[in-house]
């Protein structure tokens, strides 16, 4: 019953979240984004760390960053920024491979953010997106 209410009270929160504070969003991000096309990846990366959910932040950003211009195509290119789980230790399976590890390799650092799983997560994440933005470039989308 907790896992229950946690999950849907994280997708509860961020809905309400959204909801309420589109508007503002919207200008704050529109001259951001349009100048430096690169800040859709971060601002996806942040919020779906921010709601702990790659879904809800797919869905929540996603329509916001096509209504204030964002090409189709560059939010194609970007999808794989949606994954921001590794920035800080909170996630379940990040807490349970920490506990697993008997060789004391996979550990929380000093600062909680410089634990094992921050470097490979943001090579992953920024590979995939500039592997997806050439993609996009050399499909014709952009």
């Amino acid at each position: 019953m907790i896992a229950l209410v946690a999950v849907f009270g994280i997708s509860w929160m961020a809905d309400t979240m959204f909801a309420v504070h589109t508007p503002m969003m919207k200008d704050v991000l529109s001259d951001i984004v349009t100048r430096h096309i690169w800040a859709y990846a971060i601002m996806l990366l942040l919020i779906s760390k921010f709601v702990n959910s790659q879904a809800t932040a797919i869905t929540a950003f996603v329509p916001l960053a096509l209504d204030i211009g964002v090409e189709p195509g560059v939010v194609v290119a970007f999808a794989a920024a949606c994954y921001g789980y590794y920035i800080l230790p909170t996630y379940p399976s990040d807490l349970a491979t920490i506990q697993f590890d008997r060789s004391g390799t996979t550990r929380i650092g000093k600062f909680v953010i410089n634990y094992s799983f921050i470097v490979p997560g943001l090579i992953g994440v920024s590979s995939s997106c500039v592997a997806g933005y050439f993609l996009v470039l050399a499909a014709g989308y952009l």
